[in-house]
């Protein structure tokens, strides 16, 4: 009886040396039943750079609250001034470009006169801004003269809502004493111009009536033209 103990107590005894004695590198991947390894078998900060594969982490692998995700779109106007974790972006408008001219002094003709242009490139609503400067110099002595300018911009491939006309006019009238002092004045033009497809040109217009009509005053205007981009005339 004592012999049959012993030999089971040893019997037991070398499974278990076996269990716990295994060779070195004796485990590998066949011996690894599918799913056998777990979270809690991995011992801490084992997994590094060298033992995932490239491309195996994706958006679903990580958590969105504490990584960064690839920033998934762009801003169609503006800049980006922040990105969320989940990788989209919040735009904000920037200072817009700025266009101008000024133009030397133009003699009016009899009919509607062009004093400048510029052009306005597409994609952006535009704050037009012209200021004719007119010298009137009158062709009889108490001649009233009129000088109407007209800022416009044409609507090209995009139609601007109402609240932004497509032209502006204003008016400057003067009574001139005597032909050897010449009047003069300045004509403040405004105009908002909605986004267009195309390339749209900004022009001033001028033109002039006199009271009585002849002999006819002559008139030059000069002016500055501007357009700055705005983020929306809406």
């Amino acid at each position: 009886m004592v012999v049959a103990l012993t030999a089971l107590f040893f019997a037991l005894g070398g499974v278990g040396y076996a269990a716990v004695s295994l060779p070195r590198n004796s485990v590998g991947n066949a011996q690894l039943q599918n799913g056998s390894v777990g979270n809690w078998k991995l011992k801490s900060n084992a997994v590094g750079t060298k033992k995932i594969i490239n491309g195996s982490v994706g958006a679903k692998q990580v958590n969105s609250s504490q990584v960064q995700l690839r920033v998934s779109n762009s801003c169609a106007s503006g800049a980006i001034s922040s990105v969320g974790l989940s990788g989209s972006v919040t735009c904000t408008p920037t200072v817009g470009n700025e266009y101008g001219s000024n133009t030397a002094a133009t003699t009016l003709g009899t009919s509607a006169t062009q004093v400048a242009t510029q052009s306005l490139a597409a994609g952006s609503a535009y704050l037009v801004m012209a200021y004719p400067h007119a010298v009137i110099t009158p062709g009889a002595d108490g001649q009233h003269v009129e000088v109407d300018c007209t800022l416009s911009v044409p609507s090209g491939s995009g139609t601007p809502p109402p609240a932004n006309p497509t032209t502006t006019t204003k008016t400057l009238g003067v009574d001139v004493a005597t032909t050897a002092n010449p009047a003069a004045g300045t004509i403040p033009l405004v105009l908002p111009v909605a986004s267009s497809t195309s390339v749209q040109p900004a022009t001033v217009n001028c033109t002039d009536t006199a009271s009585p009509a002849t002999p006819a005053p002559t008139v030059k205007v000069d002016t500055t033209l501007s357009a700055i981009q705005t983020a929306s005339n809406n």
